[in-house]
């Protein structure tokens, strides 16, 4: 008899959310299921209690995500836990140091990630756990566990990374050992080394010594070499510059000229203008004074004029004081909003509206439903702010409001024109048979009959539940929802909620309303007035036009028009000639600076000239004069930085260099005595060598007859480089009638099938007290599973397999089988022992 895992149990782990307990015994049993139902968790579980620390190998990002997370109305769970009850008996003996005939062990996680493992229901550590279960040959990541994907890793995996698989089960870490005491005794030839290197240590220093100053030296005559190219650089770049900038200025300079002769042009054909209109007045003015002297009726016409330029200026003076009172009334307005929106009460627009009575105003949503007391608060909430929506019979009455609203510049209100507004009803009316619905939103108030479709298009998309709870089994998004306390859960998921602070009822009137209404009023009147002085206008000018009909008149008017006309002209041109005359003016300044700017960067011209000269010739460096002024600055500083150079370091550092090779060549001898001792290392890696390769040796043997059983085949294990230890491990093999193959050439099937082979082996080497396959079968065809089933049920006979697959010709060859299936979010399993054959 060997020990083997009695059974399992799980709560809140992944998808098992209630505790489940599976039994288990020896042989081939099988956990099958579609897809997505769980199976592959009760191997997580297995992992997870075993202690392995990776959650992504449970497939999760975080061990909290291997708790079970809810779903379909069912709550999280706060932990998982699992605990595996094992057989204390194998072989007459007791694996396990414990009395008892079964030991348990559970580990436990909770949402912050922290893990806590129980021995028997008492609290440990996992090391303590890992040392119980090793003697067993049971660890968290051992060969007899493959998960999903182990398959295709092997198949994956470059050779090297499967001769590791050998290093891992032919436990060479003792020659590994035996090494690092060899090296310790190549600790007694590195003292030796030590002392020669005392021998040396003064030379070396003074060498060192030497080799910095040295380099110092040459780095200083580098420098300075730099420097000089860089200085004559900075000089011939400015130089250029200069250049460029007198060759700017004269060529600005020339424009300017030349706009400020074009200006003494233009200036002198102005003044010709100027002087030719001021004659063309004095001969008008000439003709309406004598012209004036036969018209009586001038004075009338003055008079007109008089009272038409007053009527003017009062219209323009209300036409401001209109403009004022827009703008006060606006910012009011806008003050009483937000004073109204604080106080819950109705806004100005909407008494505005309803004071006007108009036929076909029905009132605002609150005024046309009422409310039973107990539902309240949650209609308040419903409705928000349609509660002060207007209600009206048509749009063309909704239209002539808001074109009210806008003349007046009252405000803005919202209108529902029953002939237009579109009800919305309540979608799923099976959510009305849930626990803790109250009912549709627009079935709890009462209203006239008419107005139903506002009703409905405020109300009808609503659900009134009991509480929040009852919000969340229904389930959240599945409706638009409002508690009794006034908790909204909207279709989106957004919940809004909190303590509800009922609004008055009642707009209250403030002295800003009585201020605006008074602002209005006198608005108004204004108007009144301005439209009074309009016509007022028009009056007078048919005055003057027949007045001016007359032709004594007509041509006093004719005489009047052209002295008028000339005299804005005149002064037209006057203007133009000031802007010119300040034009030049601006010209003839700007020239004189350009001069004084050319003078300046011709004398730094000169100066750098004479700078370039002294460098004579040198090959420039193409910068900017900033780029090449950092440069120098640098240069400069790493000058300074060096500080005191010893220049005869140069040669002294050659003459030393040669009697210190002497002194390396001593030190050398000695490294030839460490080589020594790295012949016996090598020595004691032909040992490791030799056990690696008898590990080898006896795998290659399981996995040949493995693959012989399963396929008919032949197979074997052999090195990439049968002399070199750390050379790629090839995995080969010839299924039946075909010839010999390294799997990296197989087929998909084909690679599968010798993988599973050669992972057998592995488990046959190293055998471990059980076996746990997830969907290993999962990639080979019906030929191939029913192999590896065989293989699998032949091997169980004496050992127990757990195994997770959907693969029907697999199912077939268990033991037992145990269905797994998922209702609502959670996993179940049933258990089935199948008919001996």
């Amino acid at each position: 008899m060997k020990t083997k895992i009695n059974r399992i149990t799980m709560q809140g782990f992944k998808s098992f959310s209630k505790r489940i307990s599976v039994p288990l015994e020896m042989g081939f049993n099988i956990f099958c299921g579609p897809n997505g139902v769980g199976k592959s968790n009760v191997v997580d579980a297995i992992c997870f209690v075993l202690g392995r620390t990776s959650a992504k190998s449970m497939r999760a990002g975080r061990l909290h995500e291997l708790i079970f997370h809810g779903g379909a109305g069912k709550s999280p769970a706060k932990y998982a836990s699992v605990t595996m009850y094992l057989d204390n008996f194998e072989d007459g003996g007791k694996p396990f140091n414990f009395e008892d005939d079964e030991i348990s062990i559970t580990r436990k996680v909770n949402r912050k990630g922290v893990s806590v493992y129980k021995l028997n229901g008492r609290t440990t550590t996992r090391d303590r756990i890992l040392q119980l279960l090793s003697p067993a040959r049971i660890y968290p990541d051992g060969h007899n566990i493959i998960l999903q994907g182990d398959i295709t890793q092997i198949i994956e995996m470059n050779p090297v990374e499967r001769r590791g698989i050998i290093d891992e089960i032919s436990g060479i870490a003792e020659y590994n050992n035996k090494k690092a005491k060899a090296e310790r005794d190549m600790a007694a030839v590195d003292q030796k080394l030590k002392e020669a290197e005392i021998l040396i240590s003064e030379r070396y220093e003074r060498f060192k010594k030497l080799e910095v100053e040295r380099n110092a030296a040459l780095k200083y005559q580098q420098l300075k070499k730099e420097l000089l190219i860089l200085r004559a650089s900075f000089a011939h770049r400015k130089l250029v510059e200069f250049q460029e900038e007198v060759k700017k200025r004269n060529d600005e300079i020339e424009k300017k000229e030349e706009q400020n002769i074009a200006l003494n042009e233009r200036i002198e054909k102005v003044e010709a203008e100027i002087e030719e209109k001021e004659s063309s007045v004095h001969d008008v003015a000439s003709k309406l004074v004598n012209v004036s002297k036969q018209v009586k009726v001038e004075k009338e016409i003055s008079d007109l004029r008089s009272q038409l330029l007053i009527t003017k200026d009062k219209i323009n003076a209300n036409s401001t004081e209109i403009d004022r009172l827009n703008a006060l009334v606006e910012k009011l307005e806008a003050f009483e909003s937000r004073g109204i929106e604080m106080r819950g009460g109705m806004p100005r627009a909407v008494k505005a509206v309803l004071r006007l009575k108009l036929r076909g105003v029905y009132g605002t949503v609150a005024d046309l439903i009422k409310v039973p007391e107990k539902y309240r608060i949650a209609v308040e909430i419903v409705a928000g702010h349609h509660l002060n929506d207007i209600v009206v019979d048509s749009d063309e009455t909704a239209a002539y409001c808001i074109k009210f609203l806008k003349e007046e510049r009252i405000g803005r209100a919202t209108f529902l024109p029953l002939n237009k507004i579109r009800p919305r009803i309540f979608g799923d009316k099976s959510l009305l048979d849930k626990h803790g619905v109250v009912g549709i939103a627009s079935q709890l108030v009462k209203y006239e009959t008419k107005y139903m479709r506002v009703v409905e298009f405020v109300f009808g998309s609503t659900l009134i539940v009991g509480d929040m709870n009852a919000a969340r089994n229904i389930g959240i998004g599945k409706a638009r929802m409002v508690t009794m306390d006034g908790d909204l859960i909207e279709r989106s998921g957004v919940m809004i909620g909190g303590y509800y602070i009922r609004n008055h009822p009642k707009v209250i009137e403030t002295e800003t309303t009585k201020d605006i209404e008074s602002y209005i009023e006198h608005r108004t009147e204004l108007k009144k007035e301005l439209k009074v002085l309009h016509e007022r206008v028009r009056d007078i000018e048919g005055e003057l036009k027949k007045l001016g009909e007359a032709e004594s008149s007509r041509e006093l008017f004719d005489l009047q028009k052209m002295r008028v006309a000339s005299e804005r002209e005149i002064n037209e041109l006057r203007d133009k000639r000031r802007r010119m005359y300040e034009n030049r003016l601006s010209v003839q300044s700007a020239i004189n600076r350009l001069k004084v700017d050319k003078a300046r960067f011709e004398a730094e011209m000169d100066n750098a000239r004479i700078e370039v000269e002294q460098y004579g010739e040198i090959e420039y460096v193409k910068e900017t004069v900033h780029t090449l002024e950092r440069f120098i600055t640098k240069a400069e500083r790493e000058l300074k930085d060096i500080g005191l150079v010893n220049m005869k370091a140069i040669e002294e550092y050659d003459l030393f260099r040669s009697q210190f090779d002497e002194y390396k060549k001593r030190y050398e001898k000695i490294l030839e005595e460490k080589r020594s001792v790295l012949a016996m290392i090598e020595e004691i890696e032909e040992k490791r060598r030799e056990v690696f390769n008898n590990t080898l040796e006896k795998v290659s043997i399981q996995f040949s007859n493995i693959f012989s059983r399963m396929t008919g085949g032949k197979a074997s294990l052999v090195m990439e480089n049968p002399t070199d230890l750390e050379s790629g491990l090839i995995i080969q093999a010839n299924p039946a009638g075909k010839r010999l193959l390294s799997i990296d050439a197989m087929s998909g099937g084909e690679k599968s099938i010798t993988a599973l082979a050669f992972i057998f082996s592995i488990q046959k080497h190293k055998p471990a007290p059980f076996y746990i396959l997830d969907e290993v079968d999962a990639a080979l065809d019906k030929e191939n599973s029913k192999k590896v089933a065989e293989l699998i049920k032949n091997l169980a006979k004496d050992e127990q397999f757990i195994m997770i697959t959907h693969n029907e010709q697999t199912i077939k060859y268990g033991d037992r089988v145990y269905g797994v299936t998922m209702e609502r979010g959670e996993s179940k399993i049933l258990g089935l022992e199948m008919p001996t054959s």
